[in-house]
């Protein structure tokens, strides 16, 4: 009896993961954003905060020399402040979901943009180190919950068949805040004081409190479960080991004692909260994975994630160590490839309609994986426009990925997981690009030996994350008919 119960209930997973035969799914309400314009507002306001923590993440570093200097401290002790930062984000991330369903979703979106803000401005008149690494704190607390908080309000502001653009218009300036965050920190550092870094979140954030309050709506809260206390911390003490490895591991590009002993701590924390997540309601639900196509979008998708994390600090070094360009045009080249970003919108609903989720997600991480073997055929003196041509394909083939996993995220769920769900999407994609910069970093240290990478110490890891991407593609063969129809237009 009890093995036909289980049969059943896997059946019933299994049907409720995909659409219907004809790409159906349950009525979840009227979506459908009042007007078309509001159809690219939304996604552009969340989009815009996204920016805004972008550009932050990246901005301080060009600075910390400044900074150091001013506060009396070394370098060393003033990267204690952007730890900070990452140990915050691994601690509140689990907490998203939960706070978004027991307090409404825009209302935390909002918090979440006011407390960065507040983060912001303890940063820009700190006095000592101290007061910077307060501030440093708060603001991953309302990074952490900004990003999935935002995903979320997207998934219930608009139809299944509308999300894939809907994400492809949050992504453009989410993407666009690193690639800007050297230039503009190089500037303010240049010509302005080292404060103005964290001011310039200041005007920021108030233009995203007030572009919520106008383009967001609220929706019903869902949740009304008890917070997981013991869940959020077991998670937390799991995800800052992790991250912390993954850290002094792409520093030293080493397994020193330290990343051993983090390691170890996070595996720890992992199977104690495994072991805990099996009774009550865990702080992160990973029953979500009984959903194939989230399965497939989490798990998979961490694959690509973590190329698409690689890259993002292969591509700078290869350019300037491997081609022999000086940083401004690395920093070009990056910005042709944020370009390309943008420029998917021209691109990617026909390709949607032509292959589908299934077939567009395993053609392009082929497509990635032979852009990535590509890269290696340039040699130094190469023309850059060339290799500004070839960023600027990756970064149309990188973008649909991204989208593409994003809606994916969400598809086949029932309206009241999609708060739990972006928890867990969350934390996972944020391990899969730690570990992808740190597997470059190792990669890169031991083809050079230690010393500064030549052009042919670049062709390792590069062929070991065009590999990933093959993973990946494989990955997505486990979709079935009708997985991921409910993302797609349906004919008339």
């Amino acid at each position: 009896m009890n093995g036909a119960s289980s049969n059943d209930s896997d059946r019933q997973a299994d049907r409720d993961s995909a659409s219907t035969f004809e790409g159906e799914v349950p009525d979840v309400g009227d979506k459908t954003p009042d007007t078309f314009s509001a159809s690219r507002a939304i996604p552009l306001t969340v989009g815009a905060c996204f920016f805004m923590e972008g550009l932050d993440s990246t901005i301080i570093a060009t600075s910390l020399p400044q900074i150091s200097a001013a506060m009396g401290v070394t370098a060393n002790e003033i990267g204690v402040s952007m730890t900070a930062y990452l140990i915050s984000v691994s601690m509140w991330l689990s907490a998203s979901g939960w706070l978004a369903d027991r307090f409404e979703a825009r209302r935390i979106f909002i918090a979440a943009i006011a407390v960065f803000v507040f983060g912001s401005l303890v940063c820009g008149i700190s006095q000592d180190l101290y007061q910077l690494i307060i501030g440093r704190f708060l603001q991953g607390m309302g990074g952490a919950l900004m990003t999935p908080v935002g995903r979320l309000i997207l998934a219930r502001s608009f139809p299944r068949d509308e999300l894939v653009r809907a994400m492809s218009y949050m992504i453009i300036p989410g993407l666009l805040g690193p690639m800007l965050g050297p230039i503009v920190g190089g500037w303010i550092t240049t010509y302005l004081d080292w404060r103005w870094i964290f001011f310039i979140n200041i005007p920021l954030g108030v233009v995203g409190v007030g572009l919520a309050l106008h383009y967001l709506k609220p929706h019903p809260v869902t949740g009304g479960t008890s917070f997981d206390g013991l869940g959020f911390i077991l998670v937390a003490v799991a995800l800052v080991a992790m991250q912390a490895g993954f850290e002094i591991l792409a520093a030293g590009a080493t397994f020193s004692n330290e990343t051993l002993i983090a390691f170890a701590v996070g595996l720890a924390g992992m199977v104690a909260y495994a072991l805990h997540a099996r009774r009550g309601t865990p702080i992160l639900d990973f029953g979500l994975f009984k959903y194939r196509a989230f399965a497939v979008a989490v798990l998979g998708g961490s694959f690509s994630r973590l190329v698409l994390g690689a890259t993002m600090f292969l591509f700078p070094l290869f350019f300037q160590l491997g081609l022999g360009g000086s940083a401004v045009v690395a920093g070009y080249l990056m910005a042709v490839l944020a370009f390309g970003q943008i420029a998917l919108r021209l691109g990617l609903d026909p390709l949607l309609k032509r292959l589908g989720i299934k077939k567009l997600l395993i053609f392009n991480s082929a497509v990635m994986g032979v852009l990535l073997v590509g890269l290696l055929s340039f040699m130094p003196g190469d023309s850059f426009w060339i290799l500004g041509g070839f960023m600027f394909v990756f970064g149309l083939i990188h973008s649909i990925q991204l989208s593409t996993l994003a809606g994916l995220n969400f598809s086949g769920l029932p309206e009241d997981a999609l708060g739990r769900a972006t928890s867990v999407a969350a934390v996972v994609q944020r391990l899969a690009m730690a570990m992808g910069i740190s597997l470059t970093a190792i990669l890169l240290g031991f083809a050079s030996g230690g010393a500064e990478p030549v052009r042919a110490d670049f062709k390792m890891p590069t062929l070991v994350l065009a590999a990933i991407m093959g993973i990946s593609a494989l990955s997505f063969l486990i979709l079935r008919q009708g997985d991921g129809d409910d993302l797609m237009k349906k004919k008339s």
